[in-house]
């Protein structure tokens, strides 16, 4: 899935409105420490990244994140809807660039008996360049931000119906601790996807047994293309340059409810683009 068509396919969530990086949930947060009489060390460098809203966000998130290329790293916070097909994107990514995990939580439900047509996931740059590390999340003038975002998508994704069938986001069942194979956590897909990976009905497009996700437990059609988030993974390098999506892992996702947070830094790698078949 090439840029356009993921923004032509993010409008059906409606009117799109580009932010610059000084409506950022990054700049709220810099105008939070200047307003204090603080360091705005935080300020020094503001996002040349634009994030992208598309339909009804809190202020400073959107859909996905236009990664400038004078942003040497992104500290992002995603609240990923578990209705949404389409998930977050973070568009122009290059050879070389990582995924860092920084923390994941939150549960969903894939329950058949629920008909959710699903509201637009969110994602926000909270730091940008020397900022982006994982301080950055626990700054306290990020609190507000991240908890606003939060708030909004306990309201729109349906958190309270997070009942039965419920995955963390790393596929697990926390009552039972049943390793879920068709449905459930976070998929990301790197650019040399060219889009988003599903699930399926059949048993080949889940993920193999015992269904804890490592690399080798992924289900044929991924190839080396997509990873499942888990726990003490290490950063993720990007083969290609394009657009990386996180999503949560389905193919049927009307029945869905609850949504994941994830705490993400990207940081600019160097490597040339290789040939890939």
């Amino acid at each position: 899935m090439a840029a356009g068509e993921y923004q032509r396919k993010a409008r059906a969530f409606g009117s799109t409105v580009t932010l610059p990086g000084e409506r950022s949930a990054a700049a709220r947060i810099a105008r939070a420490v200047a307003a204090k009489g603080e360091s705005t060390a935080a300020a020094s460098h503001l996002p040349s990244s634009t994030t992208t809203q598309v339909g009804e966000a809190p202020d400073g998130f959107g859909k996905y994140v236009q990664w400038d290329e004078n942003d040497e790293a992104l500290a992002l916070v995603l609240f990923v809807n578990a209705a949404d097909p389409l998930g977050v994107g973070i568009l122009g990514v290059t050879p070389g660039d990582t995924l860092e995990l920084v923390a994941a939580v939150g549960l969903a439900s894939f329950d058949e008996e629920i008909e959710n047509e699903g509201i637009s996931s969110l994602i926000g740059v909270i730091a940008a360049g020397a900022q982006a590390t994982a301080a950055a999340f626990g700054a306290p003038e990020a609190g507000p931000v991240i908890q606003a975002g939060a708030k909004f998508a306990q309201d729109r994704f349906k958190e309270k119906q997070v009942r039965s069938k419920v995955r963390d986001p790393y596929g697990v069942d926390p009552g039972s601790q049943h390793q879920a194979r068709q449905e459930g956590g976070i998929l990301f897909c790197r650019p040399e996807a060219h889009g988003i990976y599903y699930s399926g009905k059949d048993e080949k497009f889940w993920i193999k047994k015992p269904g804890n996700r490592i690399d080798s437990h992924r289900p044929e059609h991924l190839g080396q293309n997509a990873n499942f988030i888990r726990r003490g993974m290490g950063p993720t390098r990007s083969r290609r340059g394009g657009d990386l999506y996180l999503v949560a892992w389905d193919h049927v996702f009307s029945d869905n409810a609850g949504f994941y947070e994830l705490h993400v830094i990207m940081r600019r790698g160097d490597l040339p683009e290789p040939d890939i078949d």
